[in-house]
């Protein structure tokens, strides 16, 4: 995401103007280095949901959190799987690939599903807006509940610039008309599930609206080993 013509603009400020029309193919924060349409290995330590889904590239986000005055990127890569026992076009499943920067200096990834989504509610707000920091969800054929908190005991929101990409170069940038600004607001929460043998796996939940349309979306998933 470098450009040595930011003049000294912010990560927030570069991202927003990249979504203007332009003449020239734009790079994006591309961590991984994928193309759209190119496939992306799930392997089955990440979950034996998806054995058997072949996951291309459909979308790539590119998006800047701010925290304060600081500012922290990361990038969502939108996944299709095709069920390659069926390939029938309605048996397909499509995560988020959340991939960010850690303190080591390299980068951890969090596989994502969508989970629910709905039009703005004040009701639902004001649960995200709880100042216990927590949120819960009940599986609908058992009645089992899923308790999660707050990440690092965070309150309130963050907001979040976003540049969404839908085609790229082969040399991975942005082709002109490609691209389309958002902005949006997420909670984030986690828990430690008990998966058998002693063992423990951190599961997280997030809560996004976007700015414009108060839409929300539930996306919930846990660590991905890259």
């Amino acid at each position: 995401m470098d450009d040595p013509k930011n003049n000294g603009r912010t990560l927030w400020e570069m991202l927003t103007q990249r979504g203007k029309p332009t003449a020239a193919p734009v790079p994006f924060l591309n961590p991984l280095g994928h193309l759209i349409n190119s496939p992306v290995a799930v392997s089955f330590v990440n979950g034996p949901e998806f054995d058997g889904y072949d996951f291309t590239v459909k979308k790539i986000r590119e998006a800047v959190r701010r925290i304060g005055d600081a500012e922290f990127p990361f990038t969502d890569y939108v996944l299709q799987g095709i069920n390659t026992k069926t390939f029938d076009h309605d048996d397909q499943v499509v995560v988020r690939l959340r991939v960010f920067p850690n303190d080591r200096g390299s980068q951890d990834a969090i596989l994502l599903r969508l989970y629910d989504e709905m039009a703005f509610s004040e009701d639902f707000l004001a649960v995200v807006k709880d100042t216990t920091g927590i949120f819960e969800i009940t599986d609908n054929d058992t009645g089992a509940k899923e308790t999660y908190s707050r990440i690092n005991d965070v309150e309130g929101s963050y907001d979040v610039a976003g540049l969404t990409i839908t085609a790229t170069t082969p040399d991975g940038k942005a082709p002109p008309g490609t691209m389309k600004n958002s902005k949006f607001e997420y909670w984030d929460y986690w828990r430690d599930a008990d998966i058998g043998g002693g063992r423990k796996s951190r599961q997280y939940l997030f809560v996004e609206m976007d700015s414009d349309t108060g839409w929300f979306q539930i996306w919930r998933g846990r660590e991905f080993y890259l």
